[in-house]
């Protein structure tokens, strides 16, 4: 027999996995069925609900005194703290995918931007590239896992009369803001090569205006850019690694702070 405080155990469960299941980049992208998703948020939530069951202190009277307005309440905040975990995981991806917009970019390649039919914004060919190769080498390095060690120790710590509004979000901001210069480190070798390239052809046409080369100046970069990404490829997914576990690390700190 189900009781009341194991029916509303297990919703809290399910709005925390559910929302972090919609919000979180894998498995947000439109490829993967909406039935799919039910079935995993479902799933993840039969296997949290003893953990939850066990610390969130609940008990007879007072589910029995909950109003609409006390479950729509503590619903909504379970709500928040799965969209809080999805956004701080997301930011694993968030790096790889900033160096191959700001790649695009200086090759010109921005304009022929594609419409990504995974999700709602627009994005170049080069930074849909580096995140297909970030989220492979997540799998890789085995960094799934440690999604789920977040959420269980979500479930550790986040229970119960948790006080939304002592949520460690100006860490999480601190991680995101991180996420630009993480991007721009990763790609920092073909960076130099783009501004040495372009401090070269300002120097020429100062020198000889009259050959023009800004009007070659575009084939120039987008030939050296290619270039750049074939003998910098080791070392620019080799940071990608790197950063990879730098965000490990700032999310562990983020952690620390429960």
């Amino acid at each position: 027999m189900i009781t009341d405080v194991q029916l509303v155990l297990f919703v809290m469960v399910l709005a925390r996995v559910s929302a972090f299941i919609a919000f979180f980049p894998l498995f947000a992208r439109k490829q993967l069925p909406n039935l799919v998703k039910v079935g995993i948020a479902g799933a993840l939530s039969f296997f949290w609900y003893g953990t939850m069951e066990a610390q969130s202190g609940l008990d007879a009277n007072a589910v029995l005194n909950f109003g609409i307005l006390s479950g729509a309440l503590l619903v909504s905040k379970e709500i928040l703290i799965g969209l809080v975990l999805s956004v701080a995981i997301g930011a694993f991806f968030l790096p790889a995918k900033i160096a191959g917009s700001y790649v695009g970019q200086e090759l010109g390649l921005s304009l022929a931007s594609i419409n990504d039919p995974s999700s709602q914004d627009s994005s170049t060919l080069l930074s849909k590239i580096f995140e297909t190769f970030c989220i492979l080498l997540f799998f890789g390095l085995n960094l799934h896992h440690f999604l789920i060690l977040v959420i269980h120790h979500s479930f550790e710590a986040l229970t119960g009369n948790t006080n939304v509004l002592q949520l460690p979000t100006e860490e999480l901001v601190t991680l995101l803001n991180r996420s630009n210069d993480y991007g721009f480190m990763i790609i920092a070798p073909a960076v130099i090569l783009f501004m040495l390239t372009t401090l070269g052809l300002a120097f020429l046409t100062k020198a000889a205006p009259s050959l023009n080369l800004f009007s070659v100046g575009m084939p120039v970069r987008i030939g050296l850019g290619i270039f750049a990404l074939f003998i910098f490829c080791p070392i620019v997914f080799g940071a990608v690694q790197t950063y990879l576990y730098r965000v490990q690390e700032d999310i562990e700190h983020i952690l620390t702070q429960l």
